[in-house]
């Protein structure tokens, strides 16, 4: 398997752990900073990923290219591909999926406001080789191409089994 870094992005209660247990969770380690805790053991686990070649998924909020560029130009550096996940759902669904966390999972709801204000959308100058929006509001999630490449050179299949995610 190639060397990915899968960099998810979108607010609290959104998806993006969901959607990381359902479709990447066997072939990517999950950086987390809620779990792990500290920026230093987010960027421990991020080099020894880096180091040893493993494939990665960051999932976290990510909602400016500032959060986003913690990752993607150390994994660049170090031959990885990079997808994006722009996980998209309804701010009332998020509100809705929050309020059913306990404890410190469960975040103020302006937190959920401030990260929607402050998000800024990914695009390929930050260095992804692939985008994708992950719809998740209901029932069903859907993968959805963000949008192409303009370079002939990096054009993106029409689909994408589980497989190639």
């Amino acid at each position: 398997m190639e060397k990915t870094a899968a960099i998810l992005m979108g607010v609290q209660g959104s998806g993006k752990s969901t959607f990381y247990a359902a479709f990447l969770a066997d072939r990517f380690v999950r950086i987390n900073l809620d779990t792990l805790k500290t920026r230093n053991r987010e960027r421990l686990l991020m080099e020894e990923c880096l180091a040893d070649g493993r494939s990665f998924a960051v999932d976290n909020t990510n909602p400016t290219r500032a959060d986003r560029e913690r990752y993607i130009p150390k994994a660049r550096e170090a031959g990885y591909r990079i997808i994006g996940y722009w996980v998209q759902t309804e701010q009332d669904i998020c509100l809705q999926r929050n309020a059913l966390r306990e404890g410190k999972a469960r975040v103020p709801d302006v937190a959920i406001y401030a990260t929607s204000r402050k998000f800024e959308a990914p695009d390929y100058d930050e260095g992804f080789d692939e985008l994708y929006i992950v719809s998740n509001d209901r029932t069903e999630t859907e993968i959805l191409f963000y949008k192409k490449r303009d370079t002939a050179d990096r054009s993106m299949p029409e689909s994408k089994d589980r497989n190639e995610l």
